[in-house]
Order: structure tokens, then sequence, then C-alpha cells
């Protein structure tokens, strides 16, 4: 994910809070790791199944465990949780935005912008195609999730392009090219929650998508491996800004 702008410190160190500093207990007593990514969670999972309207704040906070105090100790509101989860959800489109006025190779941007889409979606406090059915359903409370999306293709259809203009990239459809991949890596993040993984296993999922959407389209394949060797240092650099 972003550090945004929160306009109070207090809110600011809120919401970017390690996760092993643990935050409040729960109802149980025992201090939960990660507070602020069980309420997403919890909320995200609400949302889809009631609706933003019908979900009161009572509710997330069963949901996740905790009691209201806890609760309101990390959001406000029921919007500032909403706005948690689409931000949660903008990872690969920041990366996109932000190497767009960079001069690294189109392949590098083009696995840096894979790799933290899987990261991302594998996350994320709800799976993707549950986000995408809850967007459907509810356009006025999810509506930046298809902008989201669309403009992330248009960044991932414009490093096509820029590859195939240098020669780094085989003649092919970017639109097409954008869609395969953004598939693939949905594909990924759902066998990634379906087949029970953890964090320890995210890099080899994420590497995997990038590195398989980077071979079918690279110019000289025999250059895959400095390619991810530097997009693993760009990717260690927006890790210490996402």
């Amino acid at each position: 994910m972003t550090v945004w702008s929160k306009g109070r410190v207090a809110y600011h160190d809120r919401m970017t809070r390690s996760p092993s500093q643990g935050g409040r207990p729960r109802r149980s007593g025992i201090v939960a790791d990660d507070p602020r990514g069980d309420i997403l969670k919890a909320a995200a999972e609400l949302f889809a199944a009631r609706g933003f309207g019908s979900t009161r704040m009572d509710a997330i906070a069963e949901r996740a465990g905790l009691g209201q105090s806890s609760l309101y100790y990390w959001f406000r509101s029921k919007d500032e949780i909403l706005r948690g989860i689409m931000n949660q959800n903008r990872v690969s489109l920041e990366a996109a935005r932000v190497l767009s006025q960079r001069d690294e190779a189109a392949a590098v941007r083009l696995y840096i912008v894979l790799y933290q889409d899987v990261v991302q979606m594998c996350t994320a406090p709800l799976n993707f195609y549950d986000l995408e059915e809850a967007a459907k359903k509810q356009p006025e409370v999810f509506g930046d999730f298809q902008d989201d999306y669309d403009e992330l293709s248009a960044r991932l259809r414009s490093i096509i392009e820029e590859g195939v203009a240098s020669g780094e990239f085989i003649e092919v459809s970017p639109e097409e090219f954008a869609r395969t991949a953004l598939s693939l890596n949905e594909g990924s993040q759902y066998r990634f929650h379906a087949s029970g993984q953890s964090r320890d296993d995210l890099d080899g999922y994420a590497d995997a998508a990038a590195r398989t959407s980077l071979r079918a389209v690279m110019s000289d394949v025999d250059g895959l491996v400095d390619v991810q060797e530097a997009a693993r240092r760009g990717i260690a650099g927006f890790r210490s800004r996402l």
C-alpha cells in the first residue's frame, strides 16, 4: 500500500502503526497482531454481504473481535474504513503512476507493477473477485474501484507500447497483453488464498506471475534475470514508501 497525508499527526501515527505494536487488546484480552488489518477485513466482508449503508460500526467491531472503543481508536467512521479498504487496492496503481515519471527500462517497470499487483491482492482485506462483485452491486460506495482498475490497465498498456517502440518487447497488442497479465495476477491471488498460503509464500507467487508475463513479451528472454535484479532494487525502494 501508500503514505497519504492525514492532516493530524496523531491520526497519521495511528494509521501507520507497525503491526508488531499491536494496539489495543481484543475482547478476549489477547493483543491482536494487526488490529487495523483485521478491522479492514471484517468491514470489507460486511460491506460486501450487507451493503455499506446497512453495516454498523458495532457490527464491524464484533466481527473483528474488538470493542467499539478499540475500533474508534483506529477509525473514526465507516467512511475512513472504506477509504482504507480502497487505498489498499491502489498499491500497483501508485507504483505505475510513479514509474511513469522515471526512466527505467520498460521491462523493469512492467515487472515492478505486476509484482506489486499480486502482493496487493494477496494482502488486501477482501478477495479481489469479492471486491469486484461488491463494486458492481454498490457502485455508489466502491465507485473508485473500476476507475482505478481502468487506469492501471491504461498505464500497463503505455508501458507495453514504450517497450515495443524501444525493441524491448515483441510486437503485441498492448490491450490484449494488459488484460491477460492482469487476469494471470488475479488468478494467482485466488490460488494463493484458496491454497491457504502464508506471507512467506507471497514473494514466490508475485515473482512467478511477473516473470511469466515478462517472458511472454520480452524480445530477449536471456535478459530476464537482469531485469528481475533491477526490478527488485526498485521494489525495495517502493516498500519503503508504499
